[in-house]
């Protein structure tokens, strides 16, 4: 084979991967695009036996992190200072949609 034929040959060839690259790099948007969720804060009534754990079992979603990191962001939320929340009170907690 001459040179021009491999040059042509290697031209065609990257030609080729970009477009395949390309191609997977904007699937790959779209499909990150259609499951972003976005964050709100919605307020929730204290029930009896409530404990900030069991209100990031029931209500933490997996962008929250761990059941810690949404503890965490409740506590500074709602500013407490410690674990304790009373029955019949309010706190704001983090939501995704």
């Amino acid at each position: 084979m001459n040179k021009k034929t491999i040059f042509l040959a290697a031209i065609i060839t990257i030609a080729f991967v970009s477009v395949i690259l390309f191609s997977k790099a904007s699937s790959d948007k779209k499909a990150s695009a259609s499951t972003t969720k976005h964050k709100y804060y919605t307020s929730i009534s204290i029930e009896d036996g409530d404990s900030l754990w069991t209100i990031a079992e029931k209500y933490a979603a997996p962008e929250s992190g761990t059941y810690n990191d949404f503890i965490d962001e409740v506590k500074q939320i709602n500013d407490l200072h410690g674990d304790q929340i009373e029955y019949g009170c309010s706190i704001v907690i983090p939501q995704y949609k």
